[in-house]
């Protein structure tokens, strides 16, 4: 008996099956030639990956171009990939490295823009404008301090809380031990609560939290 679902409707199908496979499914198939693979992946890591560059310092036209850039390196990787470890340790490595090079050919470091949106200015103004505005000097104020770090504490930092890799994961991505892993986040952690003691509420009750 022959498919009479029109084309349309077998290509919604088949783009909702896709959806529906683990990421190391996608890119291997992607590399063995199946379509519609890696249109999924980077409409699942797209905007991941853009936050991730973003979080490195660069503005968003930046930011944009460099994630494209990514996801055509990982494209043409596609003949070489091998499902050893997971698919976003693979990402978030390539991203990384296409961010330093960036920013080693940068002439200087690219202002921290604090992000966001404008503040509300209606009727209900008052404390909670104050309380945005709060939240928004925060903000910039951890991005700023984060952006001072060694680039090793700097990574694990941002791929520990930015990204939710695991210090497994992490130690991956950098090329380093679970243990060295964990220790630059402690590092980090530790720098960072004691440049913002006393600048961010958050940053002195962390302490005593953990």
């Amino acid at each position: 008996m022959s498919d009479c679902t029109p084309p349309r409707l077998r290509l919604v199908a088949a783009g909702e099956s896709l959806r529906g496979l683990a990421d190391e499914e996608l890119m291997t198939r992607h590399r063995d030639g199946h379509p519609g693979c890696f249109d999924v992946l980077v409409e699942r890591y797209r905007a991941k990956i853009f936050g991730f560059l973003m979080r490195m310092g660069f503005q968003a036209a930046q930011a944009e171009e460099l994630a494209a850039d990514v996801f055509l390196k990982i494209h043409r990787a596609a003949p070489r990939y091998e499902p050893t470890a997971k698919f976003t340790t693979f990402l978030y490595t390539v991203a990384r490295r296409r961010g330093l090079n960036a920013r080693d050919r940068m002439s200087h470091r690219m202002e921290i823009a604090a992000g966001g949106h404008e503040l509300d200015s209606g009727p209900s103004g008052g404390v909670d404008a104050e309380r945005q505005l709060a939240a928004k000097r925060s903000v910039a104020l951890l991005q700023t301090e984060l952006a001072r770090l060694p680039e090793e504490h700097q990574a694990a930092f941002v791929l520990y809380y930015g990204e939710g890799l695991s210090c497994a994961d992490i130690a991956t991505t950098l090329s380093i031990s679970p243990a060295e892993a964990k220790g630059r986040l402690a590092y980090a952690r530790k720098l960072l609560r004691q440049r913002l003691a006393g600048r961010v509420p958050e940053a002195t009750s962390s302490e005593s939290s953990t």
